[in-house]
């Protein structure tokens, strides 16, 4: 694979990230943060991330 691809995919991957740590959210509707649900959202962002590093 193309290093620019990689580069661009990690680029992807931690925005998701980042977005995950600003937002969580519950039901569609933004709530406001408490630490179980930043973790949960972290959780199942890098289980999405781990999916698709196997796909690849």
């Amino acid at each position: 694979m193309n290093n620019l691809l990689q580069i661009r995919d990690k680029i992807k991957r931690a925005n998701r990230l980042y977005q995950a740590q600003l937002l969580a959210t519950k039901n569609g509707e933004v709530t406001p943060y408490r630490r179980s649900v930043f973790e949960e959202r972290i959780r199942q962002t890098q289980k999405e991330m781990r999916s698709l590093d196997s796909q690849d």
